[in-house]
């Protein structure tokens, strides 16, 4: 990413001004992203949660929706089983009179009942609500057939089948007709109308993608839908659907799986009504019932971005104000030509420097360098010439002296290093070696110019325990070396 940005924008980054800022910046947005993280896996798990709860709230209700038409047809199927009675006891009167009710019930529609058959034990048609359905054979359909080979013993209710002369969809439940003994003589059958079971189921959903669907135990065809079921009949059942698999196995609990039709994931909730060989289902597709949730994350996301980035902001406005503090204390601390210490800074650092030594018991000393002839540079050269000689000789000193040493620009030609940890002895040898290293680089740049330095050497505490006194007898020293012809080192003599 460094390669790309400007030098000056990249040493904005990697200063150290700058960098402190960052990290906190860094932890802040570590800090934050980890924090939006958990409250959108927590938001998220809280929100299919509710998914979930009101996906259990429509399967109860339209397992509830189920009971109540159901208890209907087994009333009717109870009245049924009462005429039996009544006919083997010969009460005609009032056998008639509990037809003449049912074919009531099923001339009003009322719980959406369409018509009503009774069968005798070879699957004829005895008596039905509509006209001429006596002696229609129809012990060759499912649920007739399966009570009367004893196959099932409770309630059967067939797949959406057209039913009576009018073409009309129904669900065929059946039940079968014992006599006093309990031996089946025939088979009630109730005709259930689909589409008047499926608007009672969508009366607890209320999204484009919440649908409560009723199948068949036995197969998985489907019996109500409460979206659309009139373009779902005669559909294959499917026996191996998920609701339907799971209501083999428990009478309640919830769903995950993905849509057939859709190819997206969809969740619910299932119930087998008490005594119903169906199961009722709430399916949700998910994606869509987390819109709302996603519109959230994306916006708190968003604001959490803009936090970040304000945050950067703040930021690197901190740094820039760090990185022009630290630039104005190293323009006070600073001599603006060379870029060595001034003399305010020196005696600062120097007075720590000299005490740290004192209290280690070490020895430290003082250069005074003096270029020679300075004067004449600058006469016959110019100024700019006498700056570039000033500015390599410092580049030099702050090459031969120790990152823990100090160097200063004493005042016009004199430079000043003071030496942690170095006696008398080392001071003079690794003075020769700057004078010589001086020289040789040819400060300046200007051809025939020879540059030479003379140096004064004191030593702490031999000469002196303070900057004040050490300067002093280096001075001295320095003297000495100009009035012997420069272009020397000389130590200062012994008090």
């Amino acid at each position: 990413m460094f390669n790309v940005l400007q030098p000056g924008l990249r040493n904005l980054w990697l200063s150290s001004a700058v960098l402190p800022p960052l990290l906190l910046w860094a932890l802040f947005s570590a800090a934050l992203g980890s924090g939006v993280v958990a409250y959108l896996l927590r938001a998220s798990a809280v929100a299919t949660e509710s998914i979930y709860a009101r996906a259990e709230a429509v399967a109860s209700m339209a397992e509830h929706t189920l009971l109540r038409s159901f208890e209907a047809v087994q009333g009717v199927h109870d009245l049924l089983q009462l005429r039996q009675g009544l006919l083997e006891t010969d009460e005609a009167p009032g056998a008639h009179a509990i037809q003449t009710h049912v074919a009531g019930l099923a001339a009003g529609g009322r719980f959406g009942i369409l018509h009503v058959s009774v069968t005798d034990r070879d699957g004829r048609v005895m008596w039905g609500t509509e006209p001429g359905a006596s002696g229609t054979m129809i012990g060759d359909r499912d649920h007739v057939r399966a009570h009367l080979q004893g196959t099932a013993a409770g309630v059967v209710v067939s797949p959406p089948t057209v039913t009576g002369a009018d073409g009309r969809w129904g669900l065929q439940v059946s039940r079968p007709v014992r006599d006093r003994r309990g031996a089946v003589v025939g088979v009630g059958v109730v005709a259930l109308d689909p589409l008047t079971l499926s608007q009672g189921l969508g009366k607890d959903v209320n999204g484009a993608a919440q649908v409560a669907i009723v199948r068949r135990l036995s197969d998985g065809a489907m019996l109500a839908r409460s979206r659309n079921m009139e373009k779902r009949f005669g559909e294959a059942p499917d026996p191996g659907h998920p609701s339907v698999l799971a209501g083999r196995t428990a009478p309640a609990g919830r769903l995950s799986y993905l849509g057939v039709r859709s190819g997206r994931q969809v969740i619910g909730a299932f119930r087998v009504p008490e005594g119903l060989p169906v199961v009722a289902t709430a399916a949700f597709g998910l994606h869509d019932e987390r819109a709302h949730f996603r519109q959230h994350a994306i916006a708190f996301v968003a604001a959490a971005g803009v936090a970040v980035l304000f945050g950067l902001q703040v930021a690197l406005s901190w740094g820039r104000g760090r990185r022009l503090r630290q630039h104005l204390q190293v323009e006070a601390a600073r001599d603006p030509l060379t870029g060595l210490l001034n003399r305010r800074s020196l005696h600062a650092q120097a007075a720590w420097m000299l005490a740290d030594s004192r209290s280690a018991g070490q020895k430290a000393a003082l250069l005074l360098l003096d270029l020679d002839h300075f004067k004449a540079v600058n006469d016959t050269h110019g100024h700019a010439a006498g700056d570039a000689v000033l500015r390599d000789v410092a580049e030099v000193l702050m090459r031969e002296i120790r990152h823990d040493d100090l160097a200063c620009r004493w005042g016009g030609e004199e430079l000043l290093a003071l030496l942690r940890n170095c006696d008398l002895l080392h001071a003079e040898e690794r003075a020769g070696n700057l004078r010589a290293a001086i020289t040789a680089a040819q400060p300046g740049g200007v051809p025939g110019l020879r540059v030479t330095v003379s140096i004064g050497v004191a030593a702490f505490p031999d000469h002196g325990a303070s900057l004040e006194e050490l300067t002093k007898r280096a001075d001295t020293a320095l003297y000495n070396a100009k009035r012997h012809g420069r272009d020397r080192v000389v130590c200062a003599i012994a008090a």
